[in-house]
């Protein structure tokens, strides 16, 4: 046996310190890289999901106010939402703001929809239209028509790829197809329904699907159709949309889930009544006085034009 037991070899002290040094640089440069593989992927995700927003007070951000009441029809009464906005502050903020790198079309989408800085201000119209419409059902209902009864396709004196929900409301003289959808998607998901997107690639054309038991939805996606540019009863994708040159909707769509939630139960009234609206207008342009009163008690329960 070698070395005594109460003095055990030392290290050489020379070689003590290289060996920390060596260590020392070791760890900055594996601590640099986690950093920046972390920080890479947490900016990946906070752009992607649209969260990226600088903290904005709200005297910056509530300037340039303006009070705008957005009409909605209830089984055929009128109503009004008011919605308080602001030109100073978030509408020209989010007017420069362009959508961030993107993993796949979800998350372009999403960063519509979860843009923290409109947030603040969209949850008060979810808000309002809650204190208006008690009823759950009615509060569905009640969003669906006020997005559908903001004017589409208004031209805007910005240029970006696509308009934030909030725009739709501040300007409330239009939105493209794609621009009311996410507004009324947003909605949907903060009243706590399952909502997804429908994109029609063939017929360039955006609609929303809220999630509804499986006899009511649009094909085999889980969710019923819900057009947003004009008035029309949720469930009737037999229509034609997409503005003055509409067409109907014949290709799948591509479905983008925006949030997990509850079904809408309720909306087997809308069914059946979009069931007896395109039965009517399957009769031709001259109907007897039963079925054109048909005709225009439907129009007018859902805020849709009859011509009379």
């Amino acid at each position: 046996m070698t070395g005594d037991p109460y003095h055990p070899r030392r290290f050489p002290i020379k070689a003590v310190i290289v060996i920390l040094v060596v260590i020392g640089i070791a760890a900055i440069w594996g601590g640099r890289q986690i950093a920046s593989s972390v920080g890479t992927a947490v900016t990946g995700t906070l752009e992607a999901s649209g969260l990226s927003s600088p903290e904005v007070s709200n005297e910056t951000l509530e300037t340039g106010p303006k009070t705008i009441n957005l009409a909605y029809v209830l089984r055929g009464k009128p109503g009004s939402i008011r919605f308080d906005a602001y030109r100073g502050g978030v509408n020209d903020y989010l007017s420069t703001k362009y959508p961030a790198s993107f993993r796949d079309d979800r998350d372009y989408w999403l960063q519509f929809v979860d843009e923290s800085i409109q947030d603040r201000y969209l949850k008060q119209l979810a808000g309002n239209i809650r204190a208006a419409e008690p009823e759950p059902d009615n509060q569905v209902r009640a969003a669906i028509s006020m997005v559908q009864q903001i004017p589409p396709y208004a031209d805007y004196s910005f240029d970006t790829a696509a308009k934030y929900p909030y725009h739709v409301l501040y300007h409330k003289d239009g939105g493209d197809c794609d621009e009311k959808s996410l507004l009324l998607a947003y909605l949907l998901r903060e009243m706590g329904y399952g909502v997804a997107l429908f994109e029609f690639e063939q017929e360039s054309h955006m609609a929303v699907g809220i999630k509804a038991p499986d006899r009511y939805c649009y094909r085999d996606t889980g969710y019923a159709f819900i057009e947003t540019t004009v008035p029309s009863i949720p469930t009737d994708a037999g229509g034609e949309y997409g503005g003055d040159d509409g067409i109907k909707m014949t290709s799948k769509p591509k479905v983008f889930v925006i949030a997990e939630g509850d079904s809408f139960e309720g909306i087997w009234r809308e069914h059946a009544d979009a069931v007896e609206w395109n039965k009517i207008r399957g009769m031709g342009p001259k109907l007897d006085s039963y079925n054109y009163g048909r005709y225009r008690n439907l129009a007018q329960t859902y805020g849709m034009d009859y011509g009379g």
